[in-house]
């Protein structure tokens, strides 16, 4: 697998960091740290793959500390499954960390949900936006969580599920991955309900399956069971995994319940697919992995099924 780190030093992309620190990567891992020096540092022309073509001195100065931190990163992330690289661009952040994604051929592309610039007119957000509309892999989103991430002895992860390639491509990032710690995995369905009924939740937490399926079918208004099924189903795609594996179906609006879900579960990661089974070519804004990201309280975790040309 192939993983693409973006950092600054914004407190979202230090949580990505700590979040990165907790996942045991797939043997012969490989993860970029990638580092963007910006119009505002002084760089020559955007978009330019040299380094700062200003006086010695004065690149030194950048570059100093910037070389500094990556050497410290690669020797904090680097494990017996993990190799780690860095490097270091100019030009315009959203450009730079979609070119290398796409000469890289990277996976995952990990940034903070908002990093800093001084660039003048540059809306804080606009990168991770950018990328997750028009990147061609998964893409996580970091973003402090109410539990200190650095302090966990395992992760809280909310994993929405609906069916699509997409969700079930999810299903198997989460199962290459391993977490440090006891880490608890909450499965979640949501049957969208017509307007004139009222949101509810039921969980299987101390139920059998029959009581599940039939609290659930309630739920349903006898509408099919297909969540029931999915659920079932990706439980026992990650019965191999060593979680605590917890399932929920909800009532409701899709991105809504899956953000009031990752709430109260007080969830470090959520993982959801890019594309629902209303089939999407891409990310608009409004659909339910845009909101997530957006406005979930934890890391997001965008997963696509296939790579977009």
């Amino acid at each position: 697998m192939k993983i693409l780190l973006a950092i600054d030093q914004s407190k979202d992309s230090k949580a990505a960091i700590a979040l990165l620190r907790k996942f045991r990567w797939p043997s012969g891992s490989m993860l970029i740290l990638l580092h963007i020096t910006t119009l505002d540092e002084g760089v020559g022309s955007t978009g330019s793959r040299r380094l700062p073509n200003k006086k010695s001195g004065d690149s030194e100065k950048i570059l100093l500390p910037v070389q500094s931190e990556l050497l410290q990163l690669e020797k904090m992330l680097v494990s017996d499954t993990l190799q780690v690289q860095s490097m270091v661009v100019n030009g315009v952040p959203g450009q730079e960390i979609l070119s290398v994604i796409q000469k890289k051929k990277i996976d995952i592309a990990v940034l903070g949900s908002r990093g800093l610039s001084r660039i003048s007119g540059l809306l804080l957000g606009s990168v991770s936006e950018w990328v997750l509309n028009d990147a061609s892999c998964s893409i996580l989103i970091g973003r402090p969580t109410a539990r200190s991430t650095k302090s966990l002895t395992g992760l809280n992860i909310l994993l929405a599920t609906d069916g699509s390639p997409d969700a079930w491509k999810a299903v198997d990032v989460l199962k290459s991955l391993e977490f440090s710690g006891d880490t608890t995995v909450t499965l979640l369905h949501v049957i969208k309900k017509h307007v004139y009924e009222t949101r509810q939740v039921v969980e299987r937490t101390g139920k059998s399956q029959a009581e599940f399926s039939k609290l659930a079918k309630d739920l349903c208004r006898d509408r099919d069971l297909t969540g029931v099924r999915l659920l079932r189903e990706t439980r026992d795609a990650l019965a191999s995994s060593a979680h605590n594996i917890r399932e929920c179906m909800a009532l409701g609006h899709d991105a809504q319940e899956i953000i009031r879900t990752a709430r109260v579960q007080r969830a470090d990661l959520v993982i959801v697919g890019s594309k629902g089974v209303t089939g999407l070519r891409r990310l608009f804004m409004g659909s339910v992995a845009q909101t997530v990201s957006h406005h979930a309280p934890c890391s997001v975790l965008v997963v696509r099924s296939s790579k977009k040309s």
